[in-house]
């Protein structure tokens, strides 16, 4: 690994031609000009947020100007103002995300500036969480990789991001798989006010080697030099030799952002010193020396920038403030109207059990669409996954359609995100829906907000598949129940399947939808469970309920393992003469409420059944909706019956039966209500 590179020779050895290094220094002080005048914006109170790029725009610019702009892809981080205007941005489109106007490129006034975004110029969105980008730019590379596009993908972020897991498991990826990405830090040597020797262990570069991955040092105020390395990373790439880390040693001039007060932790001094190395200054001087221009091309190329900023200004001071802050949450919304009012009828097919219905499901998608892709622990063969559902795949569609991950669930969630924004389907699965939580952040912060932040610009078709619930004596780490933290979700779709046909209908849907969808397996039916499995074309849609049992007494509202429960007790109900109608919900999120409606109103009377704690678990929504729409329907109190106030099932076989809900208990749960 080279430590620092260095700059041999002149433009003309790089391959540049006079014009185009000339145009790099425009573009530079386009970026300065454009910096100061959000700057401005800010004092005059116009502008609420700034994030200023001024000092770093020899680590940006380049960057840009060395990669294919027609074919390759970019993962910007938010102080890359230079790196968007190099890539294709115009200044309206800068100015339009400072002043948060409905013309804003990247979010249509949803996000905060230097948010950039646009599906046009394969720039996918970046958000604010640090270092979220890492994976999703793993994930594009790998969709290209496969593909076998020549394509390569560039991924920037700051020296504080680096300290981030999502960092560490996107270039553990990349080194594993030999991505073509170039990851480019911008060590300005503050994160906010936390200086380097605070936060980073020795040099960014030298972790390079313990990825795999080629890294190198470079002196990010020299835009040539960053060229040079930058250039070579992108041919590594684009040739299949593998992923490149640049470490740019560069510095911000201001506050990290208008936020901040930078005097509280550095020296104006130090901040002085640095400004003697101004990368634009420094390629001035080189052009000059070079002979490219004068003192008139200098005076000619501000008076061109001012004017290009001031005509930017001009027009987006006249554009629209945006006007709907509702519109966009899904690619394609579902508002369940007609209610289910009968049994749902039985489909034909031969006899499986939920495990070998999700595994025949899995085949047919991988079978049908091409774009399709299953990644995850231990799901390639010969495991196949812990519970055997991903079987077979990877021998049948060979190791690219169906291949294992690294233990890391977010950087799991997070490729997804990126094959979807490049073309694919994406099917991750979390091994255990009780190790979801370290994806938590890439599931609220990007699955689920994708569309909606680009103003419908990206959508994100990501169905996470995970063994969910207890019943198998899995304690407290194989037993969760997740489902209230992800129907608090907006963006996101929730299904739980109960039947092997419901198992291949809602997961043909799911791959379908637009959306992300969370698919929620539950653990406990997956061998008790048995039923037909329809063959050919059978798909249920989402949003839609099944009445498993129909009643007049009370409404027993439950899903997954419950909703066979609850079906078990109504038949239990029967014997003593109570009428129970048992619906189950299948889509949590959103909730077929028309059906609910309409059973509530039929019975009078409703019990929740549910694994989740009681306390803010979703039977608790549901109770809420019922007592909000339906109230004057209701001749006693809405109840629930779940597992207690304890973090999930105990391994005991006794303490589990304890604690988990039961059929004998929504009998008496029922029982008693129908007597209130």
């Amino acid at each position: 690994m080279e430590a620092v590179a260095e700059l041999q020779g002149n433009h003309r050895q790089l391959g540049l031609s006079d014009e185009e290094v000339v145009e790099m220094y425009r573009l530079m002080v386009l970026a300065r000009r454009l910096d100061e005048r959000v700057w401005a914006l800010n004092r005059q109170g116009r502008a609420a947020f700034v994030v200023s790029a001024a000092g770093h725009e020899a680590s940006q610019i380049p960057v840009a100007m060395a990669m294919d702009r027609q074919v390759d892809w970019c993962l910007p981080y938010y102080r890359d103002l230079g790196f968007v205007v190099a890539w294709g941005m115009t200044p309206e489109d800068v100015l339009a995300g400072v002043l948060s106007k409905a013309t804003d490129p990247s979010s249509g006034g949803r996000q905060m500036p230097n948010h950039w975004s646009s599906r046009k110029l394969r720039m996918l969105s970046h958000s604010s969480p640090i270092a979220t980008q890492y994976p999703h730019a793993v994930g594009v590379a790998k969709a290209l990789q496969m593909d076998g596009s020549p394509a390569v993908v560039m991924v920037s972020g700051g020296e504080g991001s680096t300290s981030e897991g999502d960092w560490h498991e996107a270039m553990n990826f990349a080194g594993i798989h030999q991505l073509p990405v170039v990851f480019v830090i911008e060590n300005n040597m503050y994160a906010i006010s936390v200086p380097e020797h605070e936060e980073i262990g020795g040099h960014i570069a030298d972790r390079a080697p313990g990825y795999g991955v080629y890294g190198v040092r470079v002196d990010g105020n020299d835009a040539l030099t960053m060229y040079a390395t930058m250039r070579e990373a992108v041919e590594r790439a684009r040739s299949g030799g593998g992923p490149t880390l640049i470490e740019a040693r560069t510095y911000r001039y201001y506050a990290h952002t208008s936020d901040d007060d930078d005097k509280l932790y550095r020296t104006r001094e130090e901040v002085e010193a640095w400004r003697r190395r101004d990368p634009i200054r420094l390629l001035r001087q080189y052009l000059i020396e070079q002979r490219l221009l004068t003192g008139e091309d200098e005076a000619r190329i501000d008076a061109e920038v001012d004017n290009e900023v001031r005509a930017a200004m001009a027009s987006v001071e006249a554009a629209p403030e945006p006007d709907d802050p509702f519109s966009g949450v899904y690619a394609a919304p579902i508002v369940p109207d007609e209610p289910v009012t009968e049994v749902e009828p039985e489909v034909s097919g031969p006899e499986v059990n939920l495990i070998g219905a999700i595994n025949k499901t899995l085949h047919e998608i991988l079978a049908a669409r091409p774009d399709t892709v299953v990644f995850g622990e231990d799901v390639a063969d010969p495991k196949g996954g812990v519970f055997k559902t991903t079987l077979g795949l990877s021998d049948m569609f060979g190791e690219d359609r169906s291949f294992n991950t690294p233990l890391a669930e977010s950087l799991i969630v997070g490729v997804g995100v990126g094959m979807a924004a490049a073309g694919k389907r994406p099917l991750p699965e979390i091994q255990f829906a009780d190790f979801i939580h370290p994806a938590f952040d890439q599931i609220v912060s990007e699955v689920a907000r994708m569309h909606y932040r680009t103003n419908g610009d990206w959508s994100c078709p990501v169905v996470i598949r995970t063994p969910w619930g207890g019943g198998i004596r899995g304690a407290l780490y194989h037993s969760q129940s997740i489902e209230a933290f992800y129907t608090h979700t907006p963006g996101l779709k929730v299904v739980v399947p109960s039947t092997p046909a419901d198992a291949k209908g809602l997961l043909w849907s799911a791959v379908d939808d637009p959306d992300p969808v969370m698919f929620l397996e539950p653990k406990k039916l997956y061998r008790l469970a048995t039923g037909p499995f329809p063959e050919g074309e059978y798909r249920i849609p989402l949003g839609k309920a099944a009445i498993r049992r129909l009643g007049n007494d009370v409404t027993i509202l439950a899903y997954g393992t419950m909703a066979r429960f609850s079906a078990e007790a109504a038949d239990k109900l029967a014997e003593q003469g109570i009428s129970a109608e048992v619906i189950d919900l299948r889509t949590l999120k959103p909730l077929d409420w028309p059906t609910v409606e309409t059973s509530v109103k039929k019975t009078s009377r409703v019990l929740i059944v549910h694994e989740d704690n009681e306390f803010a678990g979703y039977g608790a929504e549901l109770a809420a909706q019922i007592v909000d729409k339906a109230f004057e329907w209701l001749d006693a109190p809405v109840k629930r019956y779940t597992s207690g106030d304890v973090p999930t099932y105990p391994f005991n076989a006794k303490l589990e039966a304890m604690v988990m809900p039961n059929v004998d208990g929504i009998v008496a749960a029922a029982t008693d209500l129908v007597k209130y």
